[in-house]
C-alpha cells in the first residue's frame, strides 16, 4: 500500500537572510503481532526508534528545508511516498521519492515507534539513526552516517558492530568485548545470557551500540 505524505500543519522559522521551514505529516500507523518483525527502508536523514507498549507501530515523519519557499517545501514532502506491505509476519515500510537534487536542504526527521519485543530490520541510506529501548533482534545497516543502539544487557545474546571506514563501539560488555580496526572496525560480545541479537554495520562513520 502507498501513502502520500500530506502535510499536516507547517511552522516557519526565522532566520537571516534566508527562512527555514518545518512540516509535520500525518501520521501512519499498523497493526501488528507479538510474532510480528519490522523491516524499514529510510532513505536520507534523522530516524530515532523508540518502544512502545502498544499493539501498533507509528511513523511520524517531520520536514525540515533549510531554504526556499513555504510552497516548494510542502511541494517536496508532499512528493514522499511511504509504501507499507505485511507478508509473511513482517511489516515492511519504504520511504522514497526523496529529492536528491535542488532540495533546499531538505531533511527528513522520523519517528518510529516499535513494540518492544518485536525484532527489527533497518536498512537506511544517509544519516543519523537511533535507536533506543527495543528487546528484539535488531539488525541495521546504514550507508554513511552515525548509529547509536542502546540495548537491554540482559536481554541480549550477541552483539556484533563494523564499520568500513570508521569507529565501532560496544560500550558496557565488560572483558568480553573483542575488536580489531585499521581502516576500518569491528567489535564483539558473545557473553549474554539473553536471546536478542544486536547487528550494526556502517559503510562510513560511527557505529556505537550501548548494553544498558
Amino acid at each position: 500500500m502507498k501513502f502520500a505524505l500530506a502535510v499536516a500543519a507547517f511552522a516557519v522559522l526565522a532566520t537571516a537572510p534566508a527562512r527555514a521551514v518545518t512540516l509535520t505529516t500525518d501520521p501512519h500507523t499498523f497493526p501488528v503481532t507479538a510474532k510480528h518483525r519490522v523491516h524499514i527502508e529510510f532513505p536520507v536523514g534523522t530516524l530515532k526508534i523508540i518502544p512502545t507498549d502498544e499493539s501498533t507501530v507509528r511513523f511520524d515523519i517531520k520536514v525540515h528545508c533549510h531554504s526556499g519557499t513555504d510552497e516548494r517545501c510542502e511541494e517536496m514532502a508532499n512528493r514522499l511516498i511511504l509504501d507499507s506491505d505485511d507478508t509473511g509476519g513482517t511489516l515492511n515500510l519504504k520511504l522514497h521519492k526523496y529529492p536528491h537534487w535542488n532540495n533546499h536542504g531538505m531533511n527528513i526527521i522520523g519517528t518510529l515507534s516499535v513494540p518492544r519485543a518485536l525484532a527489527l530490520d533497518v536498512e537506511m541510506g544517509v544519516g543519523e539513526l537511533d535507536i533506543a529501548g527495543l528487546e528484539g533482534d535488531i539488525d541495521v545497516d546504514l550507508g554513511v552516517g552515525d548509529a547509536d543502539i542502546r540495548a537491554s544487557r540482559t536481554q541480549a545474546s550477541h552483539v556484533s558492530v563494523d564499520t568500513g571506514i570508521g569507529d565501532a563501539e560496544i560500550r558496557g560488555g565488560g572483558s568480553g568485548t573483542r575488536s580489531r580496526g585499521f581502516i576500518g572496525s569491528h567489535a564483539m560480545w558473545t557473553d549474554g545470557d539473553g536471546r536478542s541479537a544486536v547487528r550494526l554495520h556502517v559503510g562510513v562513520g560511527e557505529g556505537t551500540v550501548r548494553l544498558e
